[in-house]
Formats: structure tokens, C-alpha cells, sequence
């Protein structure tokens, strides 16, 4: 990761700005891929004076916009016929299931969420194509989700300015939070449709 900053540091900005596109993109397609490090690293060097704020909120907002709208396009039009040719390791059935039952629950909310679930985000995106999501609304939702993550992400990055580990741990911290905060809201609905709406009803 050093020497990948190093280079950033070294290459014509132009040719950075498209490579945090390519990498917000490609994070968005292939999972595995860090693309919020790449982001934060384009943010520490937004606070070095290296890089644009703007440019680097732009090229990374529209790289995460286009990865997410290409998986939605894919399973709008291929449906379940692509699940039937190949097999996506990182497309589990679990995690299929689980996101089809937030969507049940909140609709497009999940869409608006979905930067801030970056375990789920690829699902997300397929499971709203699978599910045939009006195309306009998914849009604007996922663009206004990219849109404050990235910005919130460069901006930390670019304050911290001298060590963006701190910023990277902060993000793997921030993740385990909301993994808490999704089980504590499942737990307090499961209580409310089982518990405590049975009991109102029965008076």
C-alpha cells in the first residue's frame, strides 16, 4: 500500500483521478477489492496538497455510482439466468436472502444505506435489479448514497493528512458498528411484531 501511495504521488493527477475511478468501480463489481482504502488514500493526498477535493469526490462518486448501476443492469436484464450459468462466490444465497428481506421491509431506503453497509453493497445493487426496482429511483438513491460516503470519507482523510492508517482503522471500527446497529434494529423489530404488537392487539 506504501508503494501504490508513493506512485500516486508521482503519476500526472489526471491519470490518479481515473485510477479512484477505476478502483471506486471495480470495488463495486468484485467486492474483495479495497476500494474505500483507495478512496482514503486519495483523501490523505487531497491533505498533502497532491490532489483536488473535488476531483477526487468526483472521480470516486461517479467510479462507485457506475460499479453499483452496472450490477444493477445485469441482474435487471439477465434476472436469475446468470446464477444458473455461473457461480459468484461472493454472491451468497444467505446473503441474497437476507438483503431481499430489508428490501421487504424497507424498500428503497436499503439503496440510500447501502454505502454505509459495505459488506452488503454488491448484493444490494443485484438483489435491486433482481427484484426489478424502478431504474430512476435506485439512481438517485445510490447517488445520493455515494455521493455523502465518499464525501465524508475524503474529507476525514484529508483533515487526518498526515496518516491515513488512523483513517483506514476508523473505517474497519465503523464497520463493526454497524454490523451492532443492524442486529440491535432487527432484535427491537422482532420484539415489537412478536412481542409487543401481539399484546396491544389483544386488548
Amino acid at each position: 500500500m506504501e508503494g501504490f501511495l508513493q506512485y500516486l504521488q508521482q503519476v500526472d493527477p489526471l491519470w490518479a483521478y481515473f485510477i479512484l475511478f477505476l478502483s471506486a468501480f471495480v470495488e463495486n463489481v468484485f467486492p474483495p477489492i479495497p476500494g474505500d482504502t483507495v478512496t482514503v488514500i486519495g483523501a490523505y493526498l487531497v491533505g498533502r496538497g497532491f490532489l483536488d477535493y473535488w476531483g477526487v469526490f468526483l472521480s470516486t462518486t461517479l467510479g462507485s455510482i457506475a460499479g453499483f448501476m452496472t450490477i444493477y443492469g445485469i441482474a435487471f436484464w439477465l434476472e436469475w439466468k446468470i446464477f444458473e450459468r455461473y457461480q459468484f462466490k461472493w454472491f451468497t444465497g444467505s446473503n441474497i436472502e437476507r438483503v431481499q428481506t430489508w428490501f421487504r421491509r424497507w424498500g428503497y431506503w436499503v439503496v440510500l444505506a447501502n454505502r454505509f453497509l459495505s459488506g452488503a453493497r454488491s448484493v444490494i445493487s443485484l438483489v435491486a435489479g433482481l427484484s426489478r426496482m424502478r431504474p430512476l429511483p435506485v439512481f438517485a438513491m445510490a447517488l445520493l448514497s455515494c455521493a455523502f460516503w465518499n464525501g465524508m470519507l475524503i474529507y476525514l482523510g484529508s483533515s487526518v493528512g498526515k496518516n491515513w492508517e488512523e483513517v483506514v482503522a476508523f473505517i474497519k471500527q465503523y464497520n463493526q458498528i454497524v454490523l451492532v446497529g443492524i442486529l440491535l434494529l432487527l432484535v427491537s423489530y422482532l420484539v415489537y411484531r412478536f412481542l409487543i404488537q401481539p399484546s396491544r392487539n389483544s386488548r
